[in-house]
């Protein structure tokens, strides 16, 4: 576990990168919205396993026919720095994957060395059935708590999401002496 106030460890913040958050209130605030968005993480975590399950596969798999989905046709070296695992590690994922019948691997037409993925109509059906989840989760939480507005929920979200992406790329090694 690492201790908050040990030297070295980041101080919360108004933004990444910005200054340390000085008003009480405010850092209630901040800490209040980084334990929603944790919740939110673990739900969304929770929901992710038991889709997989019901589609029996693996929730890194779920992932990657996601990634299929959205980034349209990738290829299997796309889709290995995606989900941040090795080539050979996605070639077996691949391969479990059309033998499940939710993806396809096609000729590149623009290289005819490599390879796209493509989900299958079964994939799709299943990319179908498990966007469905998420967007009924949405709507209770809205009808449930309602939101500001669309645009100030999106732009938010859009926002943090951005801002874990950036500290992601920049997460020191926990081994290092300088990290904890």
């Amino acid at each position: 576990m690492i201790d908050p106030a040990a030297p070295g460890v980041p101080q919360p913040t108004a933004a990444a990168g910005g200054p340390p958050v000085q008003d009480s209130a405010a850092a209630a605030d901040v800490r209040a919205v980084v334990k929603a968005m944790r919740r939110l993480d673990i739900g969304n975590g929770r929901l992710r396993v038991r889709l997989a399950r019901e589609l029996d596969v693996s929730v890194a798999e779920l992932n990657a026919l996601a990634f299929v989905r959205d980034g349209g046709h990738l290829t299997p070296k796309q889709l290995s720095r995606d989900l941040h695992i090795t080539t050979g590690s996605v070639t077996s994922m691949i391969d479990k994957l059309e033998r499940s019948g939710f993806l396809q691997r096609k000729p590149n037409p623009a290289d005819r060395r490599s390879l796209l993925l493509q989900l299958t109509p079964a994939g799709d059906h299943a990319m179908s059935w498990v966007y469905d989840h998420f967007h009924r989760a949405v709507v209770a939480a809205v009808i449930r708590g309602g939101i500001p507005t669309e645009l100030q929920l999106t732009q938010f979200l859009d926002a943090a999401a951005a801002a874990l992406e950036d500290l992601s790329e920049h997460v020191p090694d926990s081994r290092s002496e300088n990290a904890l």
